[in-house]
């Protein structure tokens, strides 16, 4: 974080622990597909059951 400050000279700002929980789901998602995709397979999502 301090070094994006001091190297990219932009000003802090908080995103929150939502930002970073979707980030993550989105990076595991990704690599859930690929390592899907080179067993042959497919995700599917599946509907909410809410």
């Amino acid at each position: 974080m301090i070094h994006t400050l001091l190297t990219k000279g932009e000003k802090y700002t908080d995103k929150r622990q939502d930002y970073y929980e979707e980030r993550y789901r989105q990076r595991a998602m990704h690599h859930l597909a690929r390592r899907a995709q080179k067993l042959g397979l497919k995700l599917v999502p599946i509907p909410d059951a809410a």
